[in-house]
């Protein structure tokens, strides 16, 4: 993992429609080539907020306070919310829909023992690249082993034709990324 930021001789500002995202799997899709349904219909995303705790030791009647670093290091971690552009057969909502019934009802095939389906029953990685204003892969962020929580409820309108969006709640178990050198990646 490439983790060092290098300093640049121009700076500019960063334009929030320069980012790319791309889900490694869904538990219930039959084929990978159905992913398109995810990476090509995002709307929008909220990136998660990254924090800690902190533990307060008293001494004195003067709070002293302590990072709550190294013994919880993925826990707490914030949630990252995607919004989806329906499909006009709903294809995308009703596949995540149906992982997160079929995690609710505990029927899901291909595992060995309830532990291993609810534990490996997962989006194996949602990767989001961020771009420079040329379509550069600038970074990846990696969210592993995602579960679906919440799928949103889909708002309906009689004798209106706007655009139909669903939103999704993932946690995930880690955030990683890689920092990518421009002069060597590869317009998106």
């Amino acid at each position: 993992m490439n983790n060092s930021v290098q300093p640049t001789k121009t700076i500019n500002l960063w334009h929030n429609d320069k980012w790319a995202i791309n889900f490694s799997n869904i538990p219930t899709l039959k084929s990978t080539r159905d992913l398109y349904m995810y990476d090509n219909y995002v709307k929008s995303l909220t990136f998660p907020e990254y924090s800690m705790g902190e533990i307060i030791s008293n001494t004195m009647g003067f709070n002293i306070r302590h990072p709550l670093g190294g013994i919880k290091a993925n826990q707490d971690l914030s949630q990252i919310n995607i919004e989806f552009k329906l499909l006009e057969n709903m294809a995308n909502y009703i596949y995540l829909f149906e992982y997160m019934r079929s995690m609710r009802y505990g029927q899901v095939e291909n595992f060995s023992s309830e532990e291993d389906m609810y534990r490996k029953n997962t989006i194996k990685s949602i990767n989001i690249s961020l771009l420079d204003n040329q379509k550069r892969i600038i970074a990846i962020w990696r969210f592993t082993q995602a579960f679906l929580l919440n799928i949103s409820s889909l708002s309906l309108t009689q004798g209106s034709s706007d655009e139909v969006t669903f939103s999704c709640v993932f946690s995930y178990e880690e955030v990683q990324y890689d920092i990518k050198d421009i002069n060597t990646s590869c317009g998106y």
